[in-house]
């Protein structure tokens, strides 16, 4: 049985399938920028999945980087994929539908990593998740 924080992770993964999968067939230089970002997140998580043992709790040190990686991919992804979305309608591009249908995906992925970074202060303590997850991905009413 997988833990919350590998189904949390799992879930991140998935949409990130998902994302490459669906534009694909599309060329446009911010997706071209969204899909690099998006590319090293998943190959990234499925490095981490692993890492996150349900026996044993990894240590910090060993899934930091991986971590970390993961969040600032998404910070980066999340507003250039926005900026396709406006050239889409600027442009009456043949991938505004894909926008369309993918764009919840990145609010989905935000919750995720969002239920993540909470498990991660529950399991490493505040102090030492502080310089892996982003502060907002960290709710700040505890």
């Amino acid at each position: 049985m997988a833990t919350k924080l590998q189904n949390l992770f799992s879930d991140v993964l998935d949409n990130a399938n998902r994302i490459l999968e669906e534009t694909s067939p599309f060329d446009h230089p911010l997706l071209t920028l969204v899909r690099a970002s998006i590319e090293e997140q998943k190959q990234t998580l499925t490095k981490l999945l692993p890492e996150l043992k349900e026996e044993e709790q990894a240590e910090l040190a060993t899934v930091r980087e991986y971590i970390s990686i993961v969040y600032h991919d998404h910070e980066i992804a999340n507003p250039l994929f926005g900026a396709w979305g406006r050239a889409n309608d600027w442009m009456n591009l043949p991938s505004k539908s894909v926008f369309e249908e993918l764009k919840p995906v990145f609010p989905e992925m935000k919750k995720s990593l969002e239920d993540a970074a909470m498990e991660l202060e529950k399991i490493y303590g505040e102090e030492e998740i502080k310089f892996v997850v982003p502060t907002f991905y960290i709710p700040t009413i505890r």
